[in-house]
């Protein structure tokens, strides 16, 4: 085909083209003629609102038995059942590396053996001072006892006699003295008789002389006897006494001294030697738990480190993980029970308590609903949600399932309403038509073919209605989206929307773009449209069906609660800024937080325009 044929062709082509786009606009009123636009509305009714709390969680043991790492400070798992097996008491479950312990068993073993040759060295020194202070206990007794009878001897027997020798030694000599005595005068008559020579007298006279100095000195030594003899015998003999009592004192003072060291000695090395001994015993001990076996019947489910994976998730036990002692390696759940264990976000916590009635519905059996109730609320927040965002604050939460089914298992993905409140007779519009506009919260009442702006006033609401408490009144709609030419502005002075709007509470945050409360910790449409919003929840799995919430965040995406359609009529869809200018962050918040009673906050993942 030539080049002018062709060019000739495609200018019918496009004339063709302008003219339907023509034709389609003038349809559609963008060429003249007034906007012809059906807007979409619900009634204000009055109905039972129940206010409960939307959350992911996961299954759950109640009566878990958790296996441990019994080993002090630090080992790495060498080998490891693997994960779902069911096993038996005396099953091998887990063998930790006890390598070092091994080489601390043979340096501890020699340090028993040097400890058990220092106890035997120092109970045979201690046996021989024992015996030593027998021996001069003894011979310190013996000593008392010789001074004792030598006194009793010089008292009762040697005084008396010593006595008794003097006197006597006395009486020979006064005898011998009156015998001189007589034969010295005697002599003196034969001499002056001339019968006996001078010589001979002067014999007899030196003979009584003699005499009277043997009785003078015997005299003598009576006296000296009594006056200083026997009280120095006497003083003596009682030193010897006291000096042998406090001799044998001293003694028994000495052996007690030697044998307290002795004692000591003992004491010390036999109490090394137990501590050894239990040294050695405890890294027997050690090195047998190291190979765990199963206490009871079960699955094996494995537990997981926390702060383990990246912005601190998360991450299974493995082979070749480290553990700390007292540390879980895995667990095995009884069949006593099952619990849902899920994170609550701080804006619902006082919605949340212990006794609470709770709808489960589980990804696994998603045909059949269970029953639960809250048994367990966390005083203070999860410290590992702080990782992802440091701006969450979520509380670990327990909720028995009082009717659990026998194919429910520990780690399956689950969804809980937590029913909070249930509000009889109650003026509630659909969360979706309530917008914010300067800080006050408006809906739009359809009036035939228009609309009327109208201020309200709010109280509680649920995932997908709000109390009308001023402002609506039974059979009026309202619209689910703003008319076209709608733009919200920020309260003036710059006042957040959530102080000028008592009943919103501290957890509803303007959405700018949409004009409505938007509860803290859910994200802008178009934020979740890209992909920002919230984290999932443990479960993983995105329920697919809409009215289903998504897990730790709310919904996300295209698709909200039952409910909250999209808009018709092409309104445009709202972006994710706040009135202060900054841009809303996904997931702010973790979870689905629900308003408390008195707040204004659309439904999760509900588009602005419906």
């Amino acid at each position: 085909m030539s080049s002018k044929k062709r060019r000739h062709t495609w200018f019918w082509v496009a004339l063709l083209a302008v003219g339907g786009s023509a034709l389609g606009a003038w349809r559609a009123g963008w060429l003249g003629g007034e906007e012809e636009r059906q807007l979409l509305g619900a009634p204000v009714e009055r109905k039972t609102l129940v206010i409960s709390v939307v959350q992911r969680g996961n299954l759950a043991s109640k009566d878990a038995l958790s296996v441990k790492s019994e080993i002090e400070g630090q080992t790495t798992i060498l080998s490891l059942i693997e994960e779902g097996t069911t096993v038996q008491p005396g099953d091998l479950l887990c063998e930790l590396d006890v390598s070092d312990l091994r080489d601390r068993r043979v340096a501890q073993e020699i340090s028993v053996q040097n400890a058990e040759a220092a106890y035997v060295k120092a109970k045979a020194q201690f046996e021989i001072q024992e015996s030593q202070n027998k021996s001069d206990i003894e011979a310190a007794e013996r000593r008392l006892l010789f001074a004792t009878k030598d006194r009793e001897k010089y008292l009762e027997g040697d005084l008396a006699q010593l006595r008794a020798q003097a006197q006597e030694k006395i009486k020979l000599a006064e005898a011998e003295k009156a015998k001189s005595q007589n034969t010295y005068d005697w002599s003196k008559s034969l001499e002056e008789k001339g019968f006996l020579t001078k010589t001979e007298l002067d014999r007899d006279e030196l003979d009584f002389q003699r005499a009277e100095v043997s009785l003078l000195q015997a005299q003598r030594a009576f006296d000296l006897l009594e006056r200083y003899d026997d009280p120095r015998r006497r003083i003596e003999l009682d030193a010897n006494v006291h000096e042998a009592e406090r001799g044998l004192e001293r003694a028994r003072l000495q052996a007690e001294a030697r044998l307290a060291d002795y004692e000591s000695s003992l004491l010390t090395s036999k109490s090394k030697l137990d501590l050894e001994k239990e040294k050695f015993d405890k890294i027997l001990e050690q090195i047998a738990k190291g190979r765990i076996l199963a206490r009871q019947a079960g699955m094996v489910v494995y537990a997981r480190v926390e702060g383990g994976g990246r912005m601190g998730s998360s991450e299974p036990i493995q082979v070749g993980t480290t553990v700390r002692e007292r540390q879980e390696i895995l667990s095995i759940p009884r069949t006593t029970g099952i619990i849902v264990e899920a994170s609550i976000h701080e804006s619902v916590l006082k919605q949340v308590t212990v006794g609470k009635p709770c709808r489960i519905t589980v990804d696994a059996l998603r045909d059949q609903q269970f029953d639960g109730r809250v048994t367990f609320v966390a005083l203070l927040p999860d410290k590992g949600s702080w990782w992802s965002n440091p701006n969450q604050r979520v509380y670990r939460t327990e909720i028995q399932v009082l009717n659990p089914h026998p194919e429910m298992r520990p780690g399956m993905s689950c969804g809980i309403e937590i029913l909070s409140e249930v509000v009889p007779d109650a003026l509630v519009a659909p969360l979706q038509a309530i917008f914010l506009d300067e800080g006050k919260t408006i809906a739009f009442v359809a009036r035939g073919q228009g609309h009327e702006r109208r201020p309200v006033k709010t109280g509680r609401s649920s995932q997908t209605l709000v109390e009308i408490v001023e402002g609506l009144k039974v059979g009026e709609t309202v619209l689910l989206s703003p008319p076209a030419g709608f733009s919200p502005k920020a309260a003036e002075g710059g006042v957040d929307a959530a102080s000028s709007f008592p009943e919103a509470g501290p957890t509803a945050l303007p959405d700018a773009a949409a004009g409505r409360p938007r509860p803290e910790g859910v994200a802008p449409l178009d934020a979740l449209e890209r992909g920002e919003g919230a984290p999932r929840g443990e479960g993983g799995a995105r329920p697919r069906g809409e009215g289903r919430p998504r897990p730790e965040g709310g919904a996300g995406g295209r698709r909200g609660l039952e409910g909250a359609g999209r808009p018709e009529n092409g309104a445009a869809r709202p972006g994710g800024a706040r009135p202060d200018g900054n841009a809303a962050r996904g997931g702010e918040g973790g979870s689905a937080p629900l308003p408390g009673p008195g707040s204004a906050v659309p439904a999760p993942g509900a588009a602005a325009g419906g």
